[in-house]
């Protein structure tokens, strides 16, 4: 090891000889950069180095390079390039090649070389890296896009980049990423030699479309397994044969060249091949051709790539709802200014074909994304007429989708939403969430909506009802989190306003406890053990805050220990017992009110994992708090007791034991400081 730390050492003679004669850095300086430099190269050098040594070391030498420059050019230091300047970023290189043979299966340590590759502009070393990269990840997409992306913006080599997506896609042949990349490049190039040709002023007749004529395939039979593609004459082929782009000052002879190409490229054959491979690869996803048209819309001249989009949709998406509301609004889209005409009759091909969809499929999904799309319009526009329209519209189709049976449990609720919100209508919304409750009872969302409009009535003998609304709604959504919450909100204010006694409340917050504890067991809500716990916690937390606001720790105390004779509390409902005695304990605590808190951590850790089903995490962290409360209050017999017992409990005692070392460690520095 010593042999190789002082071989490394030796290699920054020169370099630092150099820095020293410059007068970049001092002598005492240099010193201390040796010392640093054997301290990180000893580092690399044990039996087991870690991926953050490395990192550590290449942070230490940046940071020097930047101090390096900055001195640099501060002292205005002229002259032939030395072996100083050059011999940081170097060795910046080593360390990431030297980390890449111990963690060469770390693709983020990949991808942070490559970074600081392209920032140093060391472009022949890049494309070495990516070789590298790629040769051992071929089934990382992200490499190839950015292998290929290089080739492209920064060496102008789109045959090059071409070849490492194809390839790319033969390792990676069900890559949304890729395919859609690949798509986007042909893209970007066929809009950059556009606009060259647009400068250089070379237009013919060549120019105009001719989808109906045959593709010649570029035949590649070195190449098994890649994408067939158009072949390319003229100005493509010209580009890269010559592998030199085009001057402004062109020949006759070049622009015959030119006007050769029958323009298959710049129509976007090839990027239309991609998107056919690309649809055979990966044929029923929708989002991921929707993406191939969000692309699309970044270019010009698209209108051909976009009716095939569209057409491959419509053919192979025919029943599926969301495809045939897509297609439906595409009309619309487009169009910027939603008030001129043209939004008009673009609106009406958009109803036109939501109806024709509607008439074929009949279902509820198609009406409810029919109701989304005018609302979301009937938002957007201002102009009167228009918004009439809009409302009168979307009223006859939630009417129609009513008495059809098939509105949706989200169709009553925006249904209800829009009544209230844009009708001003409560009464008729109120209804319509009776109907959606009566339909959907297990839908919270709309007995949420129901009570919530319910309470902005000025009708009292409705008002007057809302306990058994919230009785009806509780019993039938019993782990819905919102539902509680509206519940103890309403329950609250009522005290506020003087509508309930203190017995009362006290009484409705306690029967709510018994009925959340006796959830517990309940074989029908099994699946939803963490929302249960989580509105145990939020019950207990509001009743035991109100308590102590009432009648003090004592009256909260009385309460807690009511709660745990008649209910199976959680530790979430201990943590608060807890946090509550924590906060009334002071330095003239007696030792009663400790003894207390850790009763309360005694009954919390005896939880059965069957009543609790925590986490690994959850239980060490119990552990751990337990010990620092007992040591806070120099009870360091009981907290090495408790130490010893949960290190035989906790699931994974490694990494409770580094964590108790830690919490140690953390009170060590607290401790001098308080010294």
């Amino acid at each position: 090891m010593a042999e190789t730390v002082q071989y490394y050492l030796e290699q920054m003679v020169p370099e630092l000889e150099d820095l020293e004669q410059k007068k970049i850095f001092t002598k005492a300086e240099i010193k201390v950069i040796i010392k640093r430099r054997t301290t990180f190269e000893y580092s690399l050098k044990r039996i087991q180095p870690q991926k953050m040594d490395f990192l550590r070391y290449i942070e230490y030498e940046m940071n020097l390079e930047q101090l390096r420059i900055k001195r640099r050019k501060r002292t205005n230091i002229k002259g032939k390039t030395t072996i100083s300047d050059y011999a940081i970023p170097r060795r910046i290189y080593q360390i990431y090649d030297r980390a890449l043979i111990k963690f060469k299966g770390d693709v983020a340590l990949w991808l942070q070389y490559i970074d600081y590759a392209k920032t140093s502009g060391a472009g022949k070393l890049l494309g070495k890296i990516y070789g590298r990269a790629i040769q051992l990840h071929p089934t990382k997409p992200e490499l190839w896009i950015l292998a290929a992306k290089w080739e492209f913006e920064s060496n102008a080599n789109i045959v090059a980049a071409r070849v490492l997506m194809q390839r790319g896609l033969r390792f990676n042949n069900a890559s949304k990423q890729l395919w859609q990349e690949y798509f986007k490049l042909e893209l970007l190039y066929v809009e950059k030699i556009t606009t060259r040709r647009k400068i250089l002023g070379i237009l013919s007749k060549e120019d105009k479309k001719h989808p109906e004529e045959e593709l010649e395939i570029d035949e590649e039979p070195d190449e098994v397994n890649m994408i067939r593609l158009p072949k390319l004459t003229g100005e493509d082929l010209y580009l890269y044969e010559n592998k030199k782009p085009l001057s402004t000052e062109i020949d006759e002879k070049q622009v015959e060249k030119l006007k050769e190409d029958n323009n298959k490229m710049l129509q976007g054959a090839i990027a239309r091949t991609v998107f056919e491979n690309a649809i055979k690869a990966i044929p029923d996803d929708l989002i991921f051709r929707q993406k191939f048209i969000d692309i699309c819309c970044e270019f010009t001249n698209i209108k051909e790539a976009l009716e095939l989009i569209y057409n491959s949709i419509q053919q192979d998406f025919f029943n599926d709802a969301k495809a045939r509301a897509f297609l439906a609004e595409r009309h619309v889209t487009s169009i910027l200014n939603i008030e001129s005409p043209e939004f008009i009759n673009a609106l009406k091909k958009s109803i036109n074909e939501f109806e024709q969809s509607i008439e074929k499929l009949m279902n509820t999904e198609i009406w409810y994304l029919y109701t989304k799309f005018l609302t979301k319009y009937f938002h957007r526009v201002t102009e009167p007429n228009l918004r009439r329209y809009f409302s009168k519209l979307l009223t006859k189709v939630y009417e129609t989708t009513d008495t059809k049976n098939l509105t949706s449990n989200e169709m009553y609720f925006d249904w209800a939403k829009f009544v209230s919100s844009q009708l001003d209508s409560h009464e008729l919304a109120l209804e319509i969430l009776e109907k959606g409750t009566h339909k959907y009872p297990n839908y919270a969302k709309l007995w949420i909506k129901r009570i919530n409009i319910t309470l902005e009535l000025k009708d009292d003998t409705k008002k007057n009802n809302l306990s058994l609304l919230f009785d009806e709604a509780l019993k039938l959504n019993p782990v819905s989190q919102e539902l509680w919450k509206t519940y103890l909100d309403w329950l609250f204010k009522r005290f506020s306003n003087g509508e309930l006694v203190e017995s009362k409340l006290d009484n409705l917050l306690m029967n709510s406890m018994l009925t959340v504890s006796s959830l517990s067991g309940s074989s029908s809500i099994s699946n939803s053990s963490t929302e249960l716990r989580t509105i145990q916690y939020v019950v207990a937390s509001r009743y035991l805050a109100w308590a102590k606001d009432q009648g003090g720790i004592e009256n909260a105390r009385k309460i807690y220990e009511s709660l745990i004779s008649k209910t199976l509390p959680t530790r979430s409902f201990f943590e608060i017992c807890i946090n509550l005695e924590k906060e009334n304990l002071e330095p003239s605590t007696q030792s009663n009110d400790i003894e207390r808190v850790n009763r309360l951590y005694d009954q919390s850790l005896s939880i059965t994992e069957y009543q609790q089903n925590n986490n690994d995490n959850d239980d060490a962290e119990l552990w751990l708090a337990y010990i620092g409360f007992l040591l806070d209050n120099k009870q360091f017999s009981k907290a090495n007791h408790i130490y010893w017992k949960a290190h035989k409990l906790v699931p994974n005692p490694e990494s409770f034991e580094v964590e108790y070392r830690a919490l140690l460690n953390l009170r060590d520095i607290n401790d001098k400081k308080v010294v």
